[in-house]
């Protein structure tokens, strides 16, 4: 094979793995027996037997919800559980499953340092005021300055899973989140 045509071919070969879970999209996820209740009684044309069948399945439904057999779960919680989450590497969940707010997750947390823990060689522990989450530098930088409780922190998510920690307008160094 001449060489100009094996490179593309090689690189096709390396990226559409790659590419492939990409384009896949979640199914969203199944639907509660008691949500299908409820929508099979909307389809009923007899006030009555309509009336006696939402009766029931609503009966059921609140009754599944205050048992905790049932949880509903608005748009802004799920935001506030997403927001919570930033800095973790999550599984696909069922319950974020179909949420449009997933694509206006941000790339972005700011918030304030609540406490600073100096571990060895120059690298930190911070609990920050957002959820009380907690991030270790993974990098010492000796043009850093050392991080104090109350100062502003950026947090930013860099490529490939990795997150760059922004103190009062400093340059970033890498950190993880930890808890």
């Amino acid at each position: 094979m001449p060489r100009p045509i094996a490179m593309p071919m090689l690189a096709a070969a390396f990226l559409l793995p790659v590419a492939a879970p990409v384009a896949a999209k979640s199914a969203p996820p199944a639907k509660s027996p008691l949500v299908t209740a409820i929508e099979r009684c909307r389809a009923m044309t007899d006030p009555v037997q309509r009336l006696a069948c939402y009766d029931a399945s609503a009966g059921a439904f609140l009754s599944a919800a205050e048992s905790g057999a049932v949880s509903v779960v608005d748009r802004a919680e799920l935001r506030k559980a997403r927001r919570s989450l930033f800095g973790f590497t999550m599984p696909k969940l069922p319950f974020f499953a179909g949420d449009s707010s997933a694509t206006e997750e941000s790339n972005q947390l700011d918030s304030t340092i609540k406490s600073v823990r100096a571990l060895n060689n120059g690298y930190y522990r911070l609990t920050i005021a957002e959820g009380d989450a907690i991030w270790e530098t993974t990098e010492a930088n000796i043009s850093f300055s050392p991080p104090r409780p109350g100062q502003k922190i950026t947090i930013l998510r860099g490529p490939l899973g990795s997150y760059f920690l922004r103190i009062d307008g400093q340059v970033g160094v890498r950190g993880r989140r930890v808890g």
